[in-house]
């Protein structure tokens, strides 16, 4: 398994012209993976280290066994092992990014969408791009922030857990 926590290639999600009504249709989900050739650089890099690392540890002794071993570390043998191997460690995440609408975005900087009154998307769907890490604490905090704005649109304050 071969993994990148920032992939350059994006993909799309699209509903089709039944599930444009039905929320029982699944949309089309293309990640599009390794579209960019900068995701096979990394790739490439990566999978000559971590087999430098292993040849070291196995002359040092330990028990180092390639699961899929590669025979030539060529541009294009390792770019068929990627094709075959590789894939994301990470959540799908910026299917509604927040940006202004006429940079493509979905949702406003209080999570509105927009052009629908009344409807904001709290989720990891609106990070603008890939995190590094594992989002779950990004995304407590974007539900957190959104509560905020419903409160704040609302004219709500909370002390002590009740509203004034």
């Amino acid at each position: 398994m071969v993994q990148s926590c920032c992939p350059k290639s994006v993909g799309t999600v699209r509903l089709t012209r039944a599930g444009a009504n039905d929320v029982k249709v699944d949309p089309i989900v293309d990640p599009n993976y390794f579209a960019e050739e900068e995701d096979f650089d990394i790739y490439r890099r990566g999978i000559v280290f971590a087999r430098q690392i292993g040849m070291q540890m196995s002359r040092n002794g330990y028990p180092v066994e390639e699961i899929f071993p590669i025979e030539q570390e060529t541009k294009e043998v390792l770019d068929e092992y990627v094709r075959e191997h590789g894939l994301s460690g990470q959540h799908l995440l910026s299917s509604c990014r927040m940006k202004p609408l006429d940079e493509g975005g979905v949702v406003d900087q209080e999570l509105k969408v927009h052009g629908i009154e009344g409807l904001r998307i709290a989720d990891g769907s609106i990070l603008p791009g890939m995190v590094a890490s594992r989002p779950q604490a990004t995304i407590a905090m974007i539900g957190e922030r959104c509560a905020d704005f419903i409160r704040e649109g609302w004219k709500l304050d909370v002390v002590a857990g009740k509203a004034n």
